[in-house]
């Protein structure tokens, strides 16, 4: 074989890929200043999808694909990029002048996989307008499954999904799972329900019913159609707070409350207020997760619960009180970045595709006991202030405010079981994390969307 003609033959191939590309993102580019034919974007959009699932590849030392292959779950990195943070916005067309947003109507959709009847299975996804239930949504559409979503969009944007919108196997309903609900699914990712303090305090009463009338109805759809069911979590309750007057964005939604034992492993039982301004997300979990297990044993449902620790990127809502977010929101805007207490607490943050692997394994595992899914690695958080502020804007100031009372001094989640059980660990560093999200909320900020 003559090496030199292979080479070169390679080296052409490179070439003209590379050429097309340029010419994609040229035709994308003329195609938002209104200068081609509808008929381009969708050949673009097409022929972008189907480079980038060529793409499909671990690399031990870049991030370049997420998922698992026992499960059939991996994706280009890219290829979601593409949905999340495009290149060029293939959908809008932000007018800086007028301060218009045009939304370009597209019949095409991203190439997923094609599965015979025999493999594809119907997921209902409830909540999946929100921001995990996004992500879990698109892994799930390019694996090649049927989506219905439901959602009633207290929280959730339509926008967070619409790129599936008319695709033959997605289906979107606008529904309050607080109401019954009737569909023949094979599995359920129950994860409606508020997760941020400013939406779950906004109505109280409301959050409870969603988390045991809603958890009550699809429990009932799981044991009436034999599904899967698998119950979104939280790694707890908020810490024992009296009324507070003030934001505590460094806090997350744990079941164990202030926790008495450090990490907190799946059998500690946590340390909460029942009565609490944060009650109505606390107890609702915990009601939960008992209503999923009393399902299990008394109706042989066969349930999945997945105990959630901090997680962020992209699609996160900008107001929802949380330490990323507000961090980054306030780099973006120019302001001081605020934190409490001298910063020296720590925090675990995980990024939105390590979840979105874990439930999935998760989902698709003989193991029916509480799963942990959280990074265990601890970061101060003014280390993550810093973080943020190096990525947006160095010259951004940090301040400090007075810490609330009892504010938890750590934070860190034992993933020993998801380890061993699931052969799940958190891949994506976060820093890499981190300038993804803010990535994302500028996009957001140039669109005018936030």
């Amino acid at each position: 074989m003559n090496t030199s003609a292979g080479q070169n033959a390679d080296s052409a191939e490179k070439n003209a890929t590379n050429q097309n590309e340029t010419a994609a993102d040229a035709t994308m580019i003329s195609l938002v200043n209104g200068s081609d034919s509808p008929e381009d974007a969708e050949r673009i959009h097409w022929e972008s999808g189907r480079r980038l699932w060529r793409t499909v590849e671990k690399n031990a030392d870049t991030i370049t694909a997420v998922g698992h292959e026992c499960v059939k779950s991996v994706v280009p990195l890219d290829l979601l990029r593409y949905l999340y943070l495009p290149r060029h916005p293939h959908d809008r067309y932000f007018d800086t002048e007028t301060r218009t947003l045009s939304y370009i109507r597209s019949r095409s959709f991203l190439p997923v996989k094609s599965l015979p009847p025999g493999q594809r299975k119907r997921i209902l996804v409830t909540g999946g307008a929100g921001f995990v239930g996004s992500h879990l949504v698109d892994r799930l559409m390019l694996m090649g499954q049927e989506v219905i979503v439901i959602d009633n969009y207290f929280t959730g944007r339509k926008s967070n999904i619409a790129h599936w919108i008319g695709h033959p196997n997605f289906e979107l309903i606008r529904h309050d799972v607080v109401d019954p609900f009737l569909i023949e699914v094979d599995q359920i990712y129950h994860l409606a329900c508020p997760a941020s303090p400013p939406h779950y305090q906004h109505n109280p009463i409301k959050t409870v019913k969603t988390s045991v009338m809603g958890t009550i109805n699809m429990l009932g759809l799981a044991k009436r159609v034999k599904a899967r069911f698998l119950l979104a979590s939280t790694s707890g309750m908020y810490p024992k707070y009296p009324i507070l007057h003030y934001p505590i964005p460094h806090l997350s939604t744990q079941i164990y409350g202030d926790p008495e034992v450090h990490p907190q492993s799946e059998t500690y039982w946590g340390n909460v207020n029942p009565i609490g301004p944060r009650a109505c997300y606390d107890e609702g979990k915990r009601v939960a997760e008992t209503l999923t297990y009393a399902y299990r044993h008394q109706d042989h449902v066969n349930v999945r619960v997945a105990r959630i620790f901090n997680t962020y990127g992209p699609r996160m809502n900008e107001n929802d009180g949380r330490v990323v977010s507000n961090f980054i929101m306030q780099a973006l805007r120019g302001e001081e970045l605020t934190i409490y207490g001298d910063g020296s607490q720590t925090r675990s943050f995980q990024y939105i595709h390590d979840l979105v692997d874990g439930l999935i394994l998760l989902m698709n595992n003989d193991c029916d006991l509480p799963v942990n899914l959280g990074n265990p690695d601890e970061y101060t958080i003014r280390s993550l202030a810093e973080l943020v502020r190096d990525e947006v804007n160095p010259d951004s100031n940090i301040t400090t405010l007075k810490a609330p009372v009892d504010d938890p001094k750590r934070r860190k989640p034992d993933i020993a079981r998801a380890e061993d059980k699931l052969g799940w660990k958190p891949t994506w560093p976060v820093r890499q994390g981190i300038q993804e999200t803010v990535h994302y909320f500028r996009r957001q900020m140039e669109a005018g969307l936030v």
